[in-house]
């Protein structure tokens, strides 16, 4: 199914209904041929009568004796488990392929016509669609270094100062880093790959290399020590800068890996203006994502997208984790008494 939107109306005429929708999202993730998702079988499962709100959209039971179980198109994927209709889901992932620096759960919420904080699971669920996966090896020269997200501590609240704060690559007992670390591996003209990490120490960072870097492959790094046991496997060069000016000879820099910093950190000062560090790989995943496919055209980052809708299941109990039991059963009671 080909498409081509060129502007919000224009997708939400063509998704009209939900019908619609589900057989978009059926030719996308079967190619026509339906398969179950509790048992894998592709052989033709049984037609039956929708339940629920639409009677009208696709719905099947597998054919298979031993699973013998209903599913649609949203089953066991991002979409399963939610009461938000599929058109808008949607427009929310259209929304978030095409955004340049992301969208806010507000924004989003005000968008397709829902409160803030389904916005913000929808957000949370379409990012985990978005992450990696099977990722194959970074080869070739690989430019590799941390940032550190995160408000300043003389902005913070007086109670949420940390005393003799300083950014800090070592692990000195008698300074805290409030900040979180992220590691970068960009491969020119290739794709980024982004880890949040800990600390910046080498027991913690050159594993990671050794994991998504193709052995004997070129890195470029800064001056950082706990990247010169790297030698034994990659051409290693190392860049050092200097305060006020950066200094480069030929192609041995970091400026690219410098410049996806700078993406990602106006994404989330501009859009988000504050992550959690529970929740900043996802935010990281998001941009990296929308970096690998800037070659694509709009409407082709929605279509690869959505082909990862399925698998990628993220519940609200594995995203809040902190949450303890007894508090997710007051609230579920509350909401139980206003439905009645």
């Amino acid at each position: 199914m080909d498409f081509a939107f060129k502007t919000i109306t224009e997708f939400n005429d063509y998704f009209k209904d939900e019908k619609t929708c589900y057989e978009f999202l059926e030719s996308r993730l079967w190619n026509g041929t339906p398969v179950c998702p509790h048992c894998g079988s592709i052989k033709t499962p049984y037609k039956v009568k929708a339940r629920g709100k639409f009677t009208d959209i696709p719905s099947y039971r597998c054919s298979e004796r031993a699973c013998d179980l209903p599913f649609t198109v949203r089953t066991g994927g991002i979409f399963e488990g939610s009461k938000v209709e599929l058109r808008k889901w949607l427009q929310a992932a259209y929304e978030i392929s095409i955004s340049k620096k992301g969208i806010s759960s507000y924004e989003l919420a005000t968008r397709i016509g829902v409160s803030q904080k389904t916005g913000w699971f929808i957000n949370h669920r379409l990012r985990a669609m978005l992450t990696e996966t099977n990722p194959e090896l970074l080869s070739g020269t690989i430019e590799i270094d941390e940032t550190f997200v995160g408000g300043k501590n003389k902005n913070r609240h007086v109670s949420k100062k940390v005393k003799r704060s300083k950014i800090s690559r070592t692990l000195d007992e008698k300074i805290e880093i409030p900040k979180t670390v992220v590691l970068g591996l960009l491969q020119r003209d290739g794709k980024v790959r982004t880890f949040v990490v800990p600390n910046t120490q080498g027991v913690t960072l050159n594993p990671i290399m050794r994991v998504n870097v193709e052995t004997n492959s070129r890195i470029i790094t800064d001056g950082w020590t706990a990247y010169q046991e790297l030698k034994d496997q990659y051409s290693h060069v190392s860049v050092k800068g200097t305060v006020g000016s950066y200094i480069t000879y030929g192609d041995q820099h970091t400026n690219n890996i410098e410049g996806y910093w700078s993406i990602l950190k106006r994404g989330i000062v501009g859009t988000f203006h504050f992550v959690s560090p529970q929740h900043l790989q996802r935010y990281c995943d998001e941009f990296a994502h929308r970096y690998n496919t800037r070659s694509q055209t709009l409407d082709e980052r929605f279509g690869e997208s959505i082909k990862n809708a399925q698998n990628n299941r993220l519940t609200y109990r594995v995203l809040t984790p902190n949450i303890p039991d007894p508090i997710r059963k007051e609230r579920y009671k509350k909401v139980k008494a206003t439905l009645e």
